[in-house]
C-alpha cells in the first residue's frame, strides 16, 4: 500500500493519454512538466482548470487514498486511489472551495441492473464485471469522500455533463 504511484500515460491504453502543456503556471500546484491525463475528458478538465478565471490553483494525481474492497482477503493490505486531481475553487472574495474530483462517465455511477426476463450467460457475465466495477469504485469514491472530510475538502466526480453541457 506504500508504492509511489509513477505519473507516467499507461501504455497500451485505449483512452486519449499524455501530459498536460500548461498556459498558467503560477496556477499548478507540483512539476509543470508531469501533469498527466489519462482521457480526453481528463484532458478537457486540465483546460478548464489551467484557464478558468475561478481556479486559484490545482493539480493532477496528487493525493494517494488508501481504500479496501468486499473481494480483498482479510491479509489484503488495501489498495491507493490516486483521485485525479485537486483543485481551489474562489466562490467570492474571501470564500475558496478545496476539491478533490474524480472524472467518470455518468454511466458508472448507477448500480448496474441486470435487465430481461431470462438473460443468458454473456449478459450474466457482463453484469457481474460491471457490477464488480461499480463497487470498486464505490469503495474508492467512499475513502475519498471520507478523506475529503477530514481534510475539510469537498470530493466530487465530474462527468460528461459537465464538460461538455457546461461549454467546458
Amino acid at each position: 500500500m506504500s508504492k509511489i504511484k509513477e505519473n507516467k500515460p499507461t501504455l497500451k491504453s485505449k483512452y486519449k493519454q499524455g501530459y498536460y502543456k500548461l498556459n498558467n503556471t503560477e496556477k499548478y500546484i507540483g512539476d509543470p512538466t508531469k501533469i498527466i491525463y489519462r482521457s480526453s475528458w481528463e484532458h478537457r478538465f486540465c483546460c478548464y482548470c489551467d484557464l478558468s478565471p475561478d481556479i486559484i490553483c490545482w493539480s493532477s494525481e496528487p493525493i494517494g487514498i488508501p481504500y479496501r474492497t468486499p473481494f480483498d482477503k482479510p491479509e489484503h493490505k488495501g489498495h491507493l486511489y490516486y483521485v485525479d486531481f485537486f483543485m481551489r475553487v474562489k466562490k467570492s472574495d474571501d470564500v475558496t472551495v478545496d476539491y478533490m474530483v474524480e472524472v467518470k462517465p455518468e454511466s458508472i455511477l448507477t448500480k448496474p441492473n441486470l435487465t430481461g426476463q431470462k438473460p443468458s450467460i454473456q449478459q450474466i457475465a457482463a453484469h457481474n464485471d460491471q457490477l464488480k466495477k461499480w463497487i470498486i469504485n464505490k469503495s474508492k469514491f467512499d475513502a475519498a469522500k471520507e478523506y475529503a472530510r477530514k481534510m475539510g475538502y469537498v470530493f466530487i466526480v465530474v462527468t460528461e455533463k459537465f464538460l461538455y453541457q457546461k461549454g467546458v
